[in-house]
């Protein structure tokens, strides 16, 4: 044992003069620390302070400092009046002052790490998370409408999601912002999983919805929110569509596409739920995406938003053709042909977005494949088929006011893959109704230049790799390769009989 112990427990006295000094050190570097870093960071990131209030395991270490520094002037006071309370010294001098000297330093590094934007979205997310998980154990049995409960539960969902909303729109690091992304994203998510545990009054509007900046507009529409119980899925897209809005106008590609990408997950969450009210609401949300980004791509000749956009479209579709949702199917293959068709008219103006023709055909052809491997009735395949054939309706063969006949856009090609596919799975009638929409060409073309384009695109097909030689967002696939070219032979055939009934000459 060290000496001086020796001595004071012989004597039954300690010097402890050093002591305050020492607390008081040690407590004004941890607070001085924690004040600047919460200041500064309160520049930035919005509400910082309130969340630190809440943060136990940050406030039960100051106030043990605090405690720890009372007890040493504690001590010194009774040894002041002469009395040695030789196990309150041994524990402050041997123990508390110790821990608090050796621990003040990894404290800073977790304040420091706690304030980072990923870190407060994350800590957002968890008290949302049991929050939301607490509120349907609560919930689950019912009870009775207690209106102040209501509003205050309504105002902390609502508020955690303005907390995440003012925090994306602070920062500017774009790993944060997709962070924060993700964390609105698994909020609804999981929101969605225990919705089914809250009861039909849990829905009403209180004050906290009705005053949100996200309903201000929507005044006329509080009646229907309340029925389909849609204020907190409405709040997350509005901040969703908001953000993707944002980063349409900064040109954050990956971030814009993150926010279709969230989008599709949810989708995926909402029909393992069954909630068909949902389901229109993010076909609503999913054509507004397309519509801002429409109208962006339009503005500046960029196509790159459109193009994943409408991927991400196409994925949404697919989840619903995996959940047997046929009215749903054929509704969003016709918003996704409609938008192509407009996408169209704008290359004019827009050259750049001549190829995004060409992307929403394929995307339709992927749908329309995996419709078909899911064994879909015929008569409903042929509806799905009859919308893409009006995307090309046909698009090359309008006459713009200059009198050209307008860019071709590749969906004939894309067409002819498709009928390829028919042909290899023994479905001639499919791949019969594609040629007849092909050989509509001819009238307006004329025989040789519809012989001359239709050779064309045998010739591409039979060349084309899997792979471009170019890395896009969605790696190198190619659009326009197609695994059945040995069908080839057999589609001509079919258009030559097709020619014959029209009264055109055979194609050489």
């Amino acid at each position: 044992m060290p000496p001086n112990l020796i001595t004071g427990l012989i004597a039954g006295t300690f010097d402890t003069s050093f002591a305050p000094e020492v607390w008081l050190a040690v407590i004004g570097l941890t607070l001085g620390t924690l004040i600047i870093v919460i200041s500064i960071a309160a520049q930035n990131i919005p509400k910082i302070t309130e969340l630190y209030m809440q943060d136990w395991t940050s406030l039960i270490y100051v106030w043990c400092l605090l405690l720890g520094g009372a007890h040493i002037f504690y001590i010194k006071i009774l040894q002041d009046l002469g009395k040695q309370p030789v196990g309150s010294i041994l524990l402050n001098l041997y123990g508390l002052l110790p821990l608090a000297i050796l621990t003040a330093l990894p404290y800073i590094f977790y304040i420091l790490k706690s304030i980072q934007p990923e870190s407060v979205a994350q800590q957002i997310y968890r008290r949302q998370y049991h929050y939301m998980t607490q509120l349907g154990v609560v919930l689950k049995d019912g009870g009775f409408y207690q209106p102040q409960f209501l509003r205050r539960s309504q105002a902390h969902l609502i508020a955690g999601l303005n907390q995440l909303d003012d925090l994306l729109a602070y920062v500017a690091f774009r790993g944060a912002q997709a962070e924060i992304i993700g964390v609105v994203s698994e909020l609804l998510q999981h929101y969605i999983s225990c919705k089914p545990n809250y009861p039909a009054y849990f829905f009403r509007l209180s004050s906290a919805v009705m005053g949100d900046i996200a309903f201000k507009t929507m005044f006329d529409q509080f009646n229907q929110i309340e029925e389909n119980h849609t204020f907190y899925e409405q709040k997350c897209f509005r901040l969703l569509g908001n953000a993707y809005v944002r980063f349409l106008e900064e040109e954050q590609f990956p971030l814009a596409s993150l926010c279709g990408s969230e989008m599709c997950a949810i989708a995926h969450r909402i029909l393992s739920m069954g909630d068909d009210i949902l389901l229109e609401l993010i076909i609503i949300r999913f054509n507004t995406m397309m519509r801002f980004a429409i109208k962006h791509s339009s503005r500046h000749n960029e196509a790159r938003n459109l193009y994943n956009l409408a991927f991400h479209y196409r994925r949404f579709i697919e989840s619903l053709v995996y959940y047997q949702r046929p009215h749903l199917t054929q509704k969003c293959v016709n918003y996704l042909r409609t938008y192509g068709n407009e996408v169209y008219e704008l290359a004019q103006n827009s050259p750049a977005l001549y190829f995004i023709v060409d992307v929403f055909a394929a995307e339709l052809k992927k749908i329309l494949i995996l419709v078909n491997e899911q064994r879909w009735p015929e008569q409903l395949q042929l509806e799905l088929l009859a919308e893409m054939l009006r995307l090309d309706n046909p698009p090359e063969l309008r006459q713009p006011q200059n009198g050209d006949r307008g860019k071709s856009t590749g969906v004939r090609l894309l067409q002819m893959g498709l009928a390829l596919f028919y042909l290899a799975r023994q479905q001639p009638q499919f791949a019969q109704r594609i040629v007849e929409d092909m050989v509509e060409d001819a009238a307006v073309l004329g025989v040789s230049e519809f012989k001359r384009r239709f050779q064309q695109n045998c010739d591409r097909l039979r060349h084309a790799q899997p792979k471009f030689w170019e890395d896009t967002d969605r790696g190198n696939a190619n659009l326009y390769y197609s695994e059945d070219t040995e069908q080839l032979p057999v589609l001509q055939a079919l258009v030559d009989r097709a020619c014959d009934a029209l009264g055109i000459v055979q194609l050489p």
